[in-house]
């Protein structure tokens, strides 16, 4: 099962008062699990926001002191992927993957 932290850090990615509004919570309630409902809505925002979750993770890689270069980078965003447990479809990851790929390739 996946963690309350995971949920309330992807949240913070995908954008807090979207996801509020998303799974019907009230502003400022972090829900320790997600019913089936939830995790599909939940799911469903992360379809519609890969893009930007991709670039918010690059951001954080970049804050990131371990990462210094783009194989490093790539071992965080895999640690960070497995962190959010089931919160993402295997297919989320791969798109998170690709894009993420692309932002961090020039990092050599």
């Amino acid at each position: 099962m996946t963690s309350r932290t995971a949920i309330v850090q992807l949240a913070r990615l995908l954008g807090r008062q979207e996801f509020y509004q998303r799974l019907s919570l009230a502003e400022g309630v972090e829900p320790p699990v997600l019913d089936e409902e939830r995790l599909a809505a939940l799911r469903s925002l992360v379809d519609e926001r890969l893009g930007l979750l991709a670039e918010a993770l690059a951001v954080e890689a970049v804050a990131n002191d371990d990462v210094i270069d783009a194989a490093s980078a790539k071992v965080y965003l895999e640690d960070r992927l497995a962190f959010f447990g089931e919160l993402l479809t295997e297919k989320q990851r791969g798109t998170v993957r690709q894009g993420f790929g692309r932002l961090v390739a020039r990092w050599g």
